[in-house]
């Protein structure tokens, strides 16, 4: 079940929040757990026990680990928080990365002439990569003393398996949240604040991130691809995919705050970025929030490696979490050289930097530079699209693309830009924080609640039409 559909809207939503809202406090979290689990037993039931499993492991060792702390017996607390970590990634890396492991190891063995062997295909399971890191960051912070665990596994499994989040993110970290879970407020504010931010991701991820697809043209494949079609697709790619993640992320957040809930942003107007290493404080923020306090720090604060050789570890292990393939592993090495080239060179801004439009068309090139990588996740399609790019295949024209969509299609291409621009406006005038989307939709004029009802409207009437394409980052 996704958000963007029928079910969802008019079936799975309005239920749950009768069943929640007619529930006691202390009942809450039951319902959460159930209608999570039924939201993602109805893409593969069998799934879900997989899912119960992880849940239920780390909820174990959590409270193993904080007995033993509280003992005085620390180095069984590692212990058990190594065998811990150890099983979340086991797991997450056979169903992740068997197959490319599997791939690699054939292509070596078969020129020495020694027998391979195939290995079936391993079904990905949905939202694996978000939940196994939440769990992660659970028993990491019993064992670093940031958080108590809870002695209630349906509080446990109601962080873990919270619907909004559970497919695509925000990654919740359980200090963040724990607080939530045992106490938090119900208002008509804060749901009447939740349901236009649900809106307003509903609005970008349907009207203008589904409409934008049709448009690219970096998938046209062979030699067909010409200067012109990359950079157009290159362009819309880029457009596409921020506008379907943060629309996600919005309806994530906003429906969490109909719960009553407060998710971290995971967003802060990426394309304004003067500098990659800016970008990574804008774009997936609860990712290289999580990155950098559980891979980051600890390679650095342990001196396992310098702070620089640090960053390049953890860009490429960010890569390697968005794909199983080489296209994702040089993607992440990638950024995490030209982060370490900014620093040398004096020029890795942060967020409340004066912005500057030279350095941010700096920062775009370079990013536009890597992102095949990203859109393809294949090396032998990403160098077509380099080929393309600096016109060994000719420079072509758009006039197949610019004439043939549709008048609909052109006008909410042309929004998605105008709202980069308007939106940015705003963020390099207010210095806007990772709460700023939040503080506008509070203080929304009465036009802006108009127009975001009609798009609203006009939205529903695009998802009755069946125009769907799913969510990019299901993939990961």
């Amino acid at each position: 079940m996704i958000f963007a559909s029928n079910v969802f809207l008019f079936l799975f939503l309005p239920v749950f929040l009768l069943c929640y809202y007619l529930a006691r406090d202390h009942w809450r979290s039951y319902v959460i757990v159930l209608g999570s689990y039924l939201f993602y037993a109805w893409w593969r039931p069998d799934f879900l026990l997989l899912f119960v499993a992880i849940s239920y492991w780390n909820y174990w060792f959590g409270l193993r680990i904080k007995a033993r702390i509280d003992a005085g017996e620390k180095q069984i607390a590692f212990r058990l928080l190594s065998v811990g970590v150890i099983g979340n990634l086991a797991t997450l890396g056979y169903f992740k990365y068997a197959n490319f492991g599997a791939d690699v190891l054939v292509a070596v063995l078969e020129p020495l002439g020694i027998n391979t062997f195939t290995l079936e295909h391993i079904i990905l399971p949905l939202g694996i990569s978000f939940y196994v890191f939440q769990a992660l960051s659970y028993i990491v912070d019993i064992y670093r003393r940031n958080a108590e665990p809870t002695d209630r596994f349906v509080d446990f499994a109601a962080y873990i398996a919270l619907f909004p989040q559970l497919i695509a993110g925000p990654i919740l970290r359980y200090s963040l949240i724990d607080k939530q879970l045992k106490n938090r407020s119900h208002s008509l504010e804060l749901f009447s604040l939740g349901a236009c931010r649900f809106m307003l991701g509903f609005i970008k991820k349907v009207l203008i991130a589904d409409s934008l697809a049709p448009m690219n043209t970096l998938f046209i494949g062979g030699g067909e691809l010409q200067m012109a079609d990359a950079w157009f697709g290159l362009l819309v790619s880029a457009l596409q995919l921020y506008f379907d993640f943060s629309g996600y992320s919005d309806m994530a957040i906003g429906l969490g705050m109909m719960m009553g809930f407060r998710f971290a942003e995971n967003f802060n107007q990426p394309y304004i970025a003067q500098s990659i290493t800016e970008f990574w404080q804008r774009w997936h923020m609860t990712l290289a929030d999580f990155l950098r306090d559980y891979v980051y720090m600890p390679l650095v604060r342990k001196r396992l490696v310098g702070m620089l050789v640090g960053l390049v570890i953890t860009m490429m292990l960010s890569g390697l979490w968005h794909g199983p393939s080489f296209a994702f592993i040089f993607w992440g090495l990638f950024f995490g050289i030209a982060m370490v080239i900014e620093r040398r060179l004096g020029i890795a801004t942060k967020i409340n930097t004066p912005y500057n439009f030279w350095r941010n068309a700096r920062c775009m090139f370079v990013l536009a530079s890597c992102m095949p990588l990203f859109f393809t996740g294949a090396l032998p399609h990403a160098l077509q699209i380099y080929k393309a790019l600096i016109g060994l295949n000719g420079f072509g024209s758009l006039d197949l693309y610019w004439f043939g969509t549709s008048a609909m299609t052109m006008t909410f291409t042309l929004i998605a830009l105008l709202w980069i621009v308007v939106a940015g406006s705003i963020n390099i005038r207010y210095y806007a924080n990772a709460g700023q989307q939040a503080y506008f939709m509070q203080h929304v004029s009465g036009v802006g609640m108009l127009l975001l009802w009609l798009g609203f409207l006009l939205t529903l009437t695009r998802l009755a039409a069946n125009s769907f394409s799913p969510f990019l980052y299901f993939q990961f």
